[in-house]
């Protein structure tokens, strides 16, 4: 049996009462239809890698070995997802976006000497324990989309709740 004809018989057997046709014009049908699945596949393997090979994802938040968590964040469409997952997993942290409308923080309410865990950072990433932050505060994980701004992420110290919505862009 050739791949065409397991590739017809398969889509017979999953789909033969839909397109069910006499057996004289089967035959003449059966290159339509492997043409039809090869289509298909075809389509589908351009679709993911099109969604998931060129650009990189507007966030991620993984779970380490350790209890920590990794977070990244590239996008401002990727602040309402992300903030799920660091609530999820019990981080007291959230992502906010970064505008030249959005007021300078009060210094008075960022605890920088108090318990808290200075979080490790890379170039766009920041890694933190649930218990890396003080109960009552939370650090703010500023997106800017502006141009030129490297990476476009910033974090703050613990900053009292509630925190606030958005962080000031600075420098723009």
């Amino acid at each position: 049996m050739t791949f065409k004809d397991d590739l017809l018989d398969n889509l017979m057997r999953e789909h033969g009462p839909t397109v069910a046709e006499p057996e004289a014009s089967k035959r003449s049908t059966r290159p339509v239809l492997v043409a039809a699945g090869a289509l298909a596949v075809a389509g589908a393997a351009t679709v993911a890698i099109t969604m998931t090979g060129n650009s990189p994802e507007a966030y991620a938040v993984t779970k380490n070995a350790d209890g920590s968590v990794t977070v990244t964040v590239r996008d401002i469409k990727g602040i309402a997802p992300a903030n799920a997952k660091l609530r999820e997993y019990g981080i007291g942290a959230k992502a906010v976006p970064m505008s030249r409308e959005c007021a300078p923080l009060d210094e008075s309410k960022l605890d920088l000497l108090g318990g808290y865990q200075v979080p490790r950072t890379a170039e766009g990433s920041v890694t933190m324990s649930p218990g890396d932050i003080p109960p009552g505060y939370t650090v703010l994980l500023g997106v800017s989309n502006l141009p030129g701004r490297g990476s476009g992420f910033s974090i703050t110290g613990p900053h009292r709740d509630p925190a606030p919505d958005c962080l000031a862009e600075v420098g723009s």
